[in-house]
């Protein structure tokens, strides 16, 4: 995450041979959004499910602090259940675990 301030990261989380790997998306970002070419979507998803690999979750940073969702996030859902949310928080980053349920804004504990 460090690495891409001021711009936002975006990434899954996913499951292959019983083990979590994070995988950076190919995005174009800003400080405040990003976004993945369709086709670049449809050629990962597609490798995923050739593999057998499953997305645990969607991961993005927030460069200014927010842990919620924000009305942009919403459109992740599609991608898996779960949403990690990083923020700078001094030298540390900040990790908060939302699931996308019946109200988009609930947050998991």
């Amino acid at each position: 995450m460090r690495q891409s301030l001021p711009a936002e990261c975006a990434g899954l989380i996913v499951i292959a041979r019983g083990r979590p790997w994070a995988v950076a998306l190919p995005i174009v970002a800003s400080a405040m959004g990003f976004a993945v070419e369709p086709s670049a979507w449809i050629e990962i998803l597609t490798s995923l499910h050739r593999h057998g690999i499953e997305i645990w979750a969607t991961y993005h940073s927030h460069p200014g602090g927010q842990l919620w969702p924000s009305r942009r996030d919403h459109v992740l859902r599609w991608t898996s259940k779960r949403l990690l949310l990083l923020a700078p928080l001094g030298e540390r980053v900040a990790i908060a675990q939302y699931e996308w349920r019946e109200s988009p804004h609930q947050r998991s504990s």
